[in-house]
């Protein structure tokens, strides 16, 4: 029987004209604009370039002009301690979303390859965790259960997480429920339905967490979006396989 890789997701959300209120990413992410550079800021600092790197749990918002722009979420990078919070990146990365259309996962593995600090394969009992997380993130997963499934400590099993992920269990969970959630969304389902499946306990709440995660307003909602995608790696010896596209 070949062995399963369980592997980190990949998002695109394409998003249009208009500003995204200060939020925190939870996952490294890539701003490409399509037309137009886009503005990064926070109260200290801001940067106007064509594609952005932000680093996730650092509060700021953005600006995106006439065109819209492409937000790329990179589950699992470990960014560089020398990175800055966010910095430009080399017109080479306007490729990223085209390897994105195309379900070209050889080069956005190698896109991943370049902003990524870790070494050797992710501890696979992790990833399996992870794994279920991603396809049901309505299941109650508590600290216990992840302790047991791999045989640590409770203290120990989330730092162990944390390590493996870049993100800590918790927050790990509210960003598959809300990925899963918009993935509904934007097939049809109602707002508060798509919520409670993904978890949430209903469309104000799950409203609220998208203003944290992605900047949109409650009044705007997930509105401002007008298309997902994620690439998803799975199966033995590199296979891989695509979530639905919304466009």
């Amino acid at each position: 029987m070949p062995f399963t890789t369980h592997s980190f997701h990949n998002h695109l959300f394409a998003f249009d004209e208009g500003g995204l209120g200060m939020h925190e990413n939870l996952m490294p992410c890539v701003i490409v604009g399509k037309q137009h550079p886009v503005i990064v800021s926070n109260d200290t600092q801001q940067i106007e370039a064509e594609i952005v790197c932000i680093t996730p749990g650092l509060a700021h918002r953005v600006a995106v002009r006439r065109g819209g722009a492409d937000i790329i979420y990179l589950d699992g990078v470990d960014l560089a301690q020398s990175k800055a919070p966010f910095c430009p990146l080399s017109s080479d990365w306007c490729a990223l979303p085209a390897a994105f259309e195309q379900h070209d996962h050889h080069s956005v593995s190698e896109f991943r390859a370049l902003l990524d600090a870790s070494s050797g394969p992710r501890d696979q009992s992790v990833m399996q965790i992870v794994s279920r997380l991603y396809d049901d993130p309505f299941t109650r997963l508590s600290q216990m259960d992840l302790a047991q499934a791999l045989n640590l400590e409770r203290s120990q099993a989330l730092r162990h997480f944390k390590a493996t992920t870049g993100q800590t269990f918790r927050k790990f969970k509210i960003w598959a429920g809300i990925v899963a959630a918009t993935r509904m969304a934007m097939g049809g389902t109602q707002i508060g339905h798509a919520g409670v499946e993904a978890g949430f306990s209903d469309a104000a709440h799950l409203t609220r967490t998208a203003s944290s995660v992605f900047g949109t307003t409650p009044t705007k909602g997930l509105s401002g979006l007008i298309g997902m995608q994620t690439l998803i790696g799975t199966g033995s010896c590199g296979a891989h396989r695509a979530c639905p596209e919304y466009r």
